[in-house]
């Protein structure tokens, strides 16, 4: 229930033995067989320290990143989905409704969180025998029934979705590696395009693990548990796992773990042997409250030529952004009641900014001291090179203060410095409430400027993006 925006502006035309053998027959010296050896195990070890004795299965050249890990524990991932959802009524919030989601590098699934692996980082070393029997296990947490174990696709309408401890909130996890959903039943992926260490073994690293998505949708039909609880994720259960399996011969990692095997009963090697953990706890915030959404706004804002020595000059182009929205000032039942502002459940406003744009926006360091930022630049900026550089989109409330683009719609709590700001600032109702809803019309600004402060020289060429009108519970 959101809406998008289109930015346009175009300028006006200007223009790496046999020696030793031969020395040993030469000098009859007996060299100790300990001296020259190296391991000849054959399978797969964990590593989690450096060892410099290169008859150890366990060796790592010097300058290999080693360190302790713990695996994927029930408190593992801790920080690596911080995201907000918003339970709400039909039809007002549309069963079906994604209510967040976000992305996570294995680097951030461990035990320890957010960082506590390093992409370089040696998990497990193989012998050079066990070239294509290395694999990247998933699966969802199979054997708890609020974090894996049911299905309720059938109920969601959506595929691989899977009950939760929150009512009216169903999960689904993605491996992004593979683009597949993971489901109750172990599926794999093989590890490829791994490092070799100066004994020609396999290393396998954090880097070499997959990204996983993990979402949340509504569905009031599904299975009825807690429908009051608020706040952070109170189910400390990860919703799905990556594992590790590995080795041809000798010590093979692999527990009971196969393809199409189910998670409810196949679980050895947890959770020493499983780098990841996909997890709700400590990351996410759940809120139950009446709020607003968006029906309408400026389809397209088009900027007027301006010059390049105009915009060397502080010249600017401004237009206005008109938004409508509908408010549930009458709140549903088990809902909290609406309120407008950037504080913990209430209702704020923001203008969404493309995952590239921002990105641009963020490499330019037009950044602040949140995750916003001060610009939306246009598509293709730095690699378009019909795209104008040094300018921008910037916004503002009709008063002349600042505000700043979102970068992630589910990071919410963080004020004006995120992209966040009141509902209804600046809104003027369009009538009585109706119906428990109350219509509201607000403006904000959008000026098409250079850079300030200045960060690179103003081109002549087009300017294109798109932006979304957000509306979402802090």
């Amino acid at each position: 229930m959101n809406r998008f925006l289109n930015f346009a502006w175009r300028s006006p035309r200007v223009s790496r033995n046999g020696l030793l053998a031969t020395l040993v027959v030469m000098s009859s010296i007996v060299v100790p067989t300990h001296a020259w050896a190296q391991s000849t195990s054959k399978g797969c070890w964990k590593i989690t320290k450096l060892t410099t004795n290169k008859n150890s299965n366990l060796y790592t050249d010097p300058g290999t990143v080693a360190s302790s890990w713990t695996g994927s524990t029930d408190g593992g991932g801790k920080g690596a989905y911080p995201m907000t959802i918003q339970i709400n009524t039909p039809p007002f919030v549309p069963d079906g409704t994604l209510l967040a989601s976000g992305v996570a590098p294995m680097v951030n699934l461990g035990d320890k969180g957010v960082g506590g692996y390093s992409p370089e980082q040696v998990l497990f070393r193989c012998s050079p025998d066990s070239a294509g029997t290395m694999f990247e296990y998933y699966a969802t947490n199979g054997d708890n029934t609020y974090a894996g174990y049911t299905n309720v696709s059938a109920q969601s309408g959506i595929p691989e979705t899977y009950e939760t401890y929150y009512t009216g909130v169903v999960s689904r996890v993605t491996n992004m590696t593979t683009g597949e959903y993971v489901s109750r039943y172990w599926k794999a992926t093989p590890l490829t395009n791994l490092d070799v260490d100066s004994q020609g073994w396999f290393l396998v690293k954090a880097k070499n693990f997959s990204q996983y998505k993990m979402e949340f949708f509504q569905c009031s039909t599904c299975p009825v548990h807690d429908n009051t609880r608020t706040g952070a994720w109170a189910w400390s259960q990860p919703v799905a796992y990556s594992a590790f399996v590995g080795g041809a011969s000798g010590t093979i990692i692999k527990g009971n773990l196969s393809v199409g095997a189910d998670s409810l009963n196949h679980y050895n090697g947890w959770y020493g042997n499983w780098p990841g953990s996909i997890n709700p706890y400590g990351n996410v915030t759940v809120r139950r409250s009446a709020t607003c959404a968006v029906t309408n706004a400026t389809p397209v804002v088009n900027f007027p030529s301006i010059a390049i020595g105009e915009l060397n000059q502080g010249g600017s182009r401004q237009l206005p952004i008109t938004i409508q929205m509908q408010c549930q000032t009458t709140k549903p039942a088990n809902l909290a009641a609406f309120a407008s502002g950037t504080a913990a459940n209430q209702t704020a406003l923001g203008i969404l900014a493309p995952p590239a744009n921002a990105q641009s926006a963020t490499s330019m360091g037009l950044t602040t001291t949140g995750s916003g930022v001060s610009y939306l630049l246009s598509d293709g900026y730095g690699t378009d090179p019909g795209a104008a550089t040094g300018v921008g989109v910037a916004l503002s409330r009709p008063g002349g203060a600042a505000l700043n683009f979102l970068t992630n719609e589910y990071v919410t709590a963080g004020g004006t410095k995120d992209g966040w700001d009141p509902v209804l600032n600046d809104a003027s109702a369009n009538g009585p409430a109706s119906g428990g809803m109350t219509s509201y019309t607000r403006t904000i600004n959008a000026t098409f400027k250079a850079f300030a402060p200045r960060v690179t020289p103003v081109t002549t060429g087009k300017f294109n993006a798109t932006a979304q009108v957000v509306v979402r519970v802090q």
